[in-house]
């Protein structure tokens, strides 16, 4: 089995059939992500029946065993096709608010299952889709497709109005895409335009919104560098559900103050007309990719200071960096003297793969910080990376290292990696007070001159979790 121990993607089956298809798209997410699924039935008022025949429901035994019976079905489809992916599941009763709280206590994600466009009762079932998005603490997918639909290579939309920002549901773009080797259209959705004639294509602008929009994806692209993105453009929430057609998910946000259909316009129309999923990060916790943040509370960042993936281009800069360390940093760096072919190891750490992540802070075009995990141990359930820091003398104690290593932390967590490992000598007291900033002082192990560290990502999450609880 499977992933054992992490937080599971729960999926509702309560409208079959769009229930059972949703619960394959949702395993075969939680097989790349290599997490649990759980598989509910959450009975509503109306049940998926229209009102003309709500007068005429079974007996409640019967509606019970009709409601496992779904479960279970759909528990046996996925576990024919997914052997290895941990399925568990059951019937929740209920209002739909204290359905949700059951559901999402350690969820990672909710796949809510949708009627098709055109269904008989659509209207309830997207009150119970808003109930349920307006008190999420974990994104939300309200699943609607084709009864053969998977995650694909298909374009990914990541749909944001208004100047606040969402990184949060920027990065799950990016993650979902990242997994699958899709793309990303960023859209900035704004208001019907006056036009008689609304386009049905993005039409380039500069606004505040995309600005903060271009501000969101340069953040994502700091985690997720492979994923190919398309130049962030405007567009109308009329005109958005035309867009969506062909896209394989799209991805928006929630202030986390208002309800999810109060937000913004195009959330209503999404509900009821999009034919593909929709995603949706709510703020009033950090979401951070396809779950919420493994590392607490978000490194602020420093004025001047751009934090980005490095590339083969940066290899001179790489070099360069380690050449002017002193050999007192270098020896608390390497534990020795700085690597004979400097060369080899700059171009080494500028290659980045499944197993290797580094990521420059920049000021200006000067390169002064490097942070980078090596996966040590690839087996799957205990893929485990070991970290490493430099910042140049004159920038040290200005924040720069702890931006680096909690940045590379979540995105060692987004990628996979469920343990982050160093040794660190005693006398590396910047790096040990790094550790400390970030709340992992629990996971060092002194012995003598050097310090163990050892965090297990998914475990730091829940215990977060349990202390924001």
């Amino acid at each position: 089995m499977m992933a054992d121990g992490r937080s599971p993607i729960v999926v509702t089956v309560d409208h079959p059939p769009i229930g059972h298809a949703a619960a394959l798209w949702s395993a075969c997410l939680a097989e790349r992500l290599s997490c649990p699924l759980r598989i509910v039935y959450v009975p509503t008022s109306c049940d998926g029946l229209s009102a003309r025949t709500a007068s005429k429901r079974t007996d409640p035994a019967a509606r019970s065993r009709q409601s496992a019976t779904a479960v279970d079905n759909a528990i046996a489809a996925v576990r024919r096709r997914y052997p290895e992916l941990l399925v568990t599941g059951g019937v929740i009763g209920g209002p739909a608010e204290e359905a949700l709280a059951s559901v999402e206590e350690d969820a990672r994600m909710v796949v809510l299952g949708h009627p098709d466009v055109g269904a008989l009762d659509v209207l309830a079932a997207t009150f119970h889709s808003a109930t349920i998005a307006d008190h999420a603490i974990c994104p939300v997918i309200v699943w609607r497709g084709r009864h053969d639909q998977l995650p694909d290579r298909r374009l990914v939309i990541l749909a944001v109005a208004g100047a606040s920002g969402d990184t949060g549901a920027a990065v799950a773009a990016f993650h979902y895409a990242n997994l699958f080797g899709a793309s990303v259209l960023p859209l900035c959705v704004g208001p019907e335009q006056p036009a008689a004639v609304i386009p049905t294509e993005p039409v380039p602008a500069v606004t505040t919104e995309r600005n903060s929009l271009d501000a969101d994806v340069a953040a994502a692209r700091e985690v997720f560098p492979d994923v190919t993105v398309a130049a962030s453009a405007e567009i109308s929430d009329a005109a958005l559900s035309e867009r969506v057609i062909g896209a394989q998910l799209v991805v928006t946000g929630a202030d986390g103050h208002a309800p999810v259909s109060a937000v913004r316009g195009f959330d209503a129309e999404l509900f009821r007309r999009s034919r593909c999923p929709v995603m949706i990060c709510p703020s009033r916790t950090p979401p951070v990719g396809l779950g919420a943040n493994p590392l607490a509370r978000p490194a602020p960042p420093i004025p001047g200071v751009q934090i980005r993936a490095l590339t083969p281009e940066d290899r001179e800069a790489v070099a360069t960096l380690h050449r002017q360390m002193s050999a007192h940093d270098a020896r608390l760096r390497f534990f020795s003297a700085l690597p004979k072919h400097i060369e080899a190891f700059a171009e080494q750490m500028c290659l980045h793969d499944s197993t290797h992540l580094a990521l420059g802070a920049f000021e200006g075009a000067d390169l002064v910080g490097v942070a980078n995990y090596v996966v040590t141990d690839a087996t799957p359930g205990h893929v485990a990376a070991e970290i490493a820091l430099a910042v140049v003398a004159h920038d040290q104690r200005h924040g720069i290292g702890t931006l680096l290593v909690r940045r590379l932390g979540t995105a060692a967590y987004l990628r996979g990696v469920e343990r982050l490992t160093a040794d660190i000598l005693t006398e590396n007291t910047l790096m040990l007070a790094i550790i400390a900033e970030q709340g992992w002082k629990d996971a060092l192990r002194y012995d003598g001159t050097v310090a163990h560290f050892d965090l297990g990502l998914d475990a730091h999450r829940q215990a977060q979790h349990a202390r924001i609880g």
